[in-house]
């Protein structure tokens, strides 16, 4: 017996850890007892976030950094101790490209920058310097990232650099996703300022004011500076997962259910059966949508709803001998309308110091997402010619890696489609009718690392609010955990 109650994270991503760990945290602070378990079905924790250094090359299987822009992700840094082992993105990841007509284009910074490049015609530049004098929306509904980018920017841009950025964060369709869900900045810019470049001039007066009347950047995207650690970015679950410790974490673990015991806890079931007085959702939205079945068929069928778009990673080290182009920059891009199948590749080896030997260089190249669902079903060989085909005529390189690593997620990534918001509130409004079931992860939260790590600081306030009558109980006791294995 321990006093205390008991809450069971389900997930050992870095929604579940860093759930699981701010509330360990808050716990220990308030001088409180909560007993954690938090159970991962595959044998490693992480989930699509990995680091492998193999023969001097550092290969990512998921993201390869976060943006500094995230008090929370920051926060959470200095909590785990890591401060000393964060480093900044090179100056040469500042340079980002888009390959239009089998030709790399920088992205220019600047609008003079911006009118003199040809990665849009010349009439195309024009349309999105006409966005100063395009009407606002004048309702609130919701529509498709291409519907806004065509009404506001033009079909070039839209087809061009916003179908690439897409593909690049979300491997998505803009045809389907929704930019309030996927991008709220952006459309919050047409609503307070009547467009997006009035908004960023309206933006960049005010931040100047603020700054003494200095120049200060503003940008409708995230903004930040990216950053990773010196051991990639699955250092920081290596060190959560220590942190927890041993007699928290549990991988291998299958849960099959979660029913409601007569005290008014709940019982998690499957490799264990283990009593609990909260239960955390931290699972891809297929996976809580099957356990909350039982309990809510309407917050159960909106997360069914979310689709996800399978991405495949390729990480090759050259000699950076066999590659002619040169990689100094953040990656290229490349939108549906060059037909090549990839979507695009990473340039490691510049963005962050240590990812590949003195003399080499590091790519990762991304193949799949919403337009291409059956690149899932390429075997590992085919996925490597894929790369040899089309990645190496367009960076000249010759001769095979001497490094290769594959990662496969054929549930990459949650498509934030129309409707997404509306879902994720329908989720929201159930659950709050269901005491000590809480629902986390990159399907409501957001799809990025600092959208997970922001949202498990607050899923774990609301739990710890949950279990306030608890805590204050000095009576509370509840069984032992894996009281009745299967």
């Amino acid at each position: 017996m321990m006093n205390g109650p008991r809450v069971v994270v389900i997930g050992g991503g870095i929604a579940g850890l860093a759930t699981a760990y701010q509330l360990q945290r808050s716990a220990a602070r308030a001088g409180h007892t909560i007993e954690l378990v938090l159970l991962e079905r595959e044998d490693t924790l992480g989930g699509k976030i990995q680091s492998v250094r193999e023969h001097g090359f550092l290969s990512e299987a998921g993201p390869s950094g976060f943006l500094d822009n995230e008090p929370a992700t920051l926060r959470l840094v200095e909590q785990l101790g890591l401060k000393d082992q964060l480093i900044r993105s090179q100056d040469a990841a500042r340079r980002r490209y888009i390959i239009r007509d089998g030709q790399f284009h920088e992205l220019a910074m600047n609008p003079i920058g911006f009118m003199r490049s040809p990665l849009l015609s010349f009439p195309g530049r024009l349309r999105v310097i006409g966005e100063m004098f395009t009407k606002a929306k004048t309702d609130d509904s919701d529509e498709t990232v291409a519907s806004f980018g065509r009404r506001r920017m033009g079909r070039e841009f839209t087809e061009v650099m916003l179908d690439s950025m897409v593909s690049g964060i979300f491997a998505g369709d803009i045809e389907k996703l929704s930019i309030k869900a996927a991008f709220p900045k952006v459309p919050a810019l047409e609503r307070e300022y009547g467009g997006l470049i009035k908004g960023m001039r309206a933006k960049q007066a005010e931040a100047s004011q603020k700054d003494g009347g200095g120049k200060k950047k503003v940008e409708a995207g995230p903004g930040g500076v990216l950053h990773s650690f010196r051991g990639g970015m699955g250092q920081v679950i290596q060190t959560l997962a220590a942190q927890l410790g041993e007699n928290v974490v549990r991988t291998g673990e299958i849960v099959d259910s979660i029913t409601p015991r007569e005290d008014g806890g709940l019982t998690v079931s499957g490799s264990s059966s283990i009593t609990a007085d909260a239960v955390v959702l931290a699972a891809p939205a297929f996976v809580s949508a099957r356990l909350l079945q039982p309990w809510s068929a309407t917050a159960a069928d909106a997360l069914a709803k979310v689709p996800y778009a399978g991405v495949h990673v390729i990480t090759a080290g050259y000699d950076q001998s066999q590659v002619s182009r040169s990689l100094e920059g953040f990656g290229a891009l490349i939108p549906r309308s060059e037909r090549i199948r990839v979507l695009g590749s990473l340039w490691n080896s510049s963005t962050f110091e240590r990812r590949a030997p003195d003399g080499s260089v590091l790519m990762t190249t991304m193949v799949g997402g919403a337009h291409d669902a059956p690149a899932s079903k390429l075997s590992e060989d085919e996925l490597v010619a894929l790369l040899t085909r089309e990645v190496h005529p367009m960076y000249g390189i010759k001769g095979d890696p001497k490094h290769l690593r594959v990662f496969r997620w054929p549930a990459g990534i949650p498509q934030y489609e129309l409707g997404h918001l509306d879902r994720v509130a329908q989720v929201e409004q159930e659950l709050a009718k269901i005491p000590g079931l809480f629902v986390t992860g990159n399907s409501v939260a957001g799809v990025s690392f600092n959208h997970c790590v922001r949202h498990a600081e607050e899923v774990a306030q609301n739990v710890v609010a949950f279990l306030q009558p608890n805590l204050e109980s000095p009576a509370h006791a509840t069984a032992n955990v894996g009281e009745a294995a299967n």
